[in-house]
């Protein structure tokens, strides 16, 4: 008893549904298909608790008409027209009421709200629009398949983003914070390039991209942050990409006496009124001194241009959604030997190094990163003269990490764009190779089929990116905190060699 630990909980909720469908069929070449169903989820109040979704879709084969008859390339052309809403009601059981937690006290065990309710808690709905193609044609030696879509999302469900000082006992209430509108395509080929008796080979490539954007946000602040602890990682405003990363913008660095100094587009010092040199922007209440804002330390950008760096020079440095996500992949085969290859690829992503952040923080005592050992070094440049301004500078010209300072004033290792890069891949997801014992082989030992094989998982990635894995997911499965790499493990190489038998 004076060890052991008990804790347990306990939770309740219901969901219940009801569902119709109508399908009519004319000549099988029109198809219609008409959908309604009704939920209700005890996640919300009596006034919200049920949500009504219909959804229609449309299927004409074209290549059923009479005046496609005759056209003996196509096999197969289908469009196709859908529309629906669909529901979300993942907000946590009783969300939009007030729970109890408890403390120990002098008295004994305390209670108190756990969260702050919200009564106008509703279904989260996905209003969706969708136009597809489906083509075959030479025998159906080629297919190709198109969608174009249109989701339109509105009241989202999510806790609300509010200042630690009013969260930091009490958590947040589950609320609609507001719509987001996705949009896209994707589309698919398929090929029989070679079909013989001894050898056919068949390829498909997938190509996807989708455009996010928020539309509209009900609460009274004009964005919700994503954050770690008390830092924000990103930031979601109206117009913009779901969760992008902000931060700070790293334009340089201080290595010579000419840094401090503002220069135009044509490289010549910026003067004013009285012909001096114009100072670049430091933080708000620092100056320029060798314990302050020095020779090694990050030059960030002057967004607002007034003057100062501080909380109004944060801008979007990023963003975790990709231009667009493909695939490949191959299958080849020769008598009784198969051979498949399988590419995926994502472009055009950032990703936030949180590792790097972390990690080559010259000011830490343990565990850095090789990359720190590029730390500016700062120097006199007469060995005789005195730690001044005129004297010093950055020793070394190739320096990428931050100086070593006591008191870093200039916070060097703050969310910035300096650890914002770019996570576009190639990998080879898969590599299999087999070989299938012939049946005259094999049926004196009552065995029906015999296939041996090698498999490789993740054998190669190809990416500029410096984290030990570029396919990052979100972190702590929060969409607002997207493609940060908190220390996710890497995808394992997986080597297999197998033996298939059917008796």
């Amino acid at each position: 008893a004076l060890t052991a630990k008990n804790n347990s909980s306990r939770g309740s909720g219901s969901m219940e549904s009801y569902f119709g469908r109508a399908n009519y069929n004319f000549a099988d070449r029109y198809l219609l298909t008409f959908t309604l169903r009704a939920d209700g989820s005890s996640n919300f109040g009596k006034a919200n608790r049920w949500g009504w979704f219909p959804s229609a879709a449309f299927g004409w084969r074209i290549s059923q008409e009479k005046f496609m008859k005759n056209v003996e390339p196509i096999n197969n052309l289908k469009l196709r027209l859908g529309w629906g809403i669909v529901g979300n009601q993942n907000a946590g059981a009783y969300a939009y009421g007030t729970t109890m937690a408890s403390s120990a006290t002098i008295w004994g065990a305390g209670f108190y709200a756990g969260n702050y309710s919200n009564d106008k808690l509703k279904w989260e709905e996905t209003k969706s629009y969708n136009v597809g193609l489906d083509l075959a044609m030479f025998n159906n030696r080629l297919e190709f398949i198109i969608d174009a879509y249109l989701k339109k999302t509105d009241n989202l469900l999510m806790q609300a983003s509010l200042p630690d000082y009013v969260t930091s006992i009490i958590s947040s209430p589950w609320v609609n914070a507001g719509a987001i509108e996705n949009k896209g395509f994707e589309w698919t080929l398929n090929t029989v390039n070679i079909s013989t008796r001894d050898f056919s080979w068949r390829t498909g490539f997938t190509f996807s991209l989708n455009r996010n954007k928020v539309t509209k946000l009900y609460t009274k602040t004009s964005s919700i942050t994503g954050k770690i602890g008390a830092d924000t990682y990103t930031n979601t405003v109206v117009g913009q990409p779901v969760g992008q990363f902000y931060g700070y913008n790293v334009i340089g660095m201080f290595k010579e006496a000419d840094d401090f100094y503002v220069k135009d587009q044509n490289g010549d010092f910026m003067l004013d009124d009285n012909f001096n040199k114009i100072l670049v922007a430091i933080p708000e209440g620092k100056t320029i001194k060798e314990n302050e804002i020095w020779y090694g330390d990050y030059i960030f950008e002057d967004v607002n241009k007034d003057g100062v760096i501080n909380e109004s020079d944060r801008k979007f440095i990023g963003n975790p959604e990709p231009k667009f996500t493909y695939g490949f992949n191959t299958t080849l085969t020769y008598k009784d030997f198969d051979f498949n290859l399988s590419l995926v690829g994502v472009q055009g992503n950032k990703v936030f190094n949180y590792l790097r952040q972390v990690y080559t923080d010259p000011m830490r005592n343990s565990n850095l990163l090789m990359e720190t050992t590029r730390l500016a070094n700062v120097g006199l440049i007469d060995p005789d003269g005195g730690h001044t301004f005129e004297n010093m500078h950055v020793i070394n010209s190739d320096a990428r990490i931050c100086r070593i300072a006591l008191d870093n004033s200039n916070n060097n290792n703050r969310m910035s764009s300096y650890f914002v890069e770019d996570g576009s891949y190639l990998r080879v997801k898969n590599i299999s190779l087999g070989y299938t014992f012939p049946k005259q082989l094999i049926k004196r030992a009552s065995i029906e089929n015999l296939r041996l094989y090698f498999n490789v998982q993740n054998p190669f990635t190809f990416t500029r990116y410096k984290g030990f894995d570029p396919e990052i997911g979100a972190y702590n499965y929060n969409v607002l905190t997207r493609g940060i790499d908190y220390a996710r493990y890497p995808s394992q190489v997986i080597y297999t060699f197998g033996l298939n038998v059917s008796l």
